[in-house]
């Protein structure tokens, strides 16, 4: 019988994952939210039904390892994304925005980063030097 895995609150009342299933649902989510993917397209993706999908996401039952297989490769994802959680916030934060991310948006923040981060260095570098900008 299918369980359903509810979240829990902890002494500070922040919300806690009960299980990697739970953490799985909700990056599920997020990247349906980023890339405005329905419920029927995903399912239809996966060769399921749309209700299958829908208690899935509702946490009414927990998915076997191959349908989150399925499921991360309809997002260009390998299943680990899924699971993968930092343990610091912001970093934690700024990945699941990054996971939602369309390829595209992907490659776009990349680029971005990686351009604050070489001037980040050559700021840092000038000010070891003793150089002016």
């Amino acid at each position: 019988m299918p369980r359903r895995v509810e979240p829990r609150v902890d002494d500070r009342g922040r919300l806690t994952t009960t299980s990697l299933d739970y953490v799985a649902r909700e990056r599920i989510k997020q990247w349906m939210t980023a890339t405005r993917t329905t419920q029927v397209s995903l399912a239809n993706s996966i060769n399921r039904k749309q209700a299958s999908m829908s208690r899935y996401l509702g946490g009414e039952y927990d998915a076997d390892l191959e349908t989150l297989r399925k499921i991360a490769a309809v997002f260009g994802r390998q299943i680990s994304a899924l699971f993968d959680t930092p343990s610091d916030p912001e970093i934690a934060e700024l990945v699941s925005h990054y996971n939602a991310l369309p390829a595209s948006g992907r490659g776009l923040v990349l680029d971005l980063v990686r351009e604050l981060a070489g001037e980040s260095a050559r700021r840092s570098k000038q000010s070891s030097d003793g150089s002016a900008r």
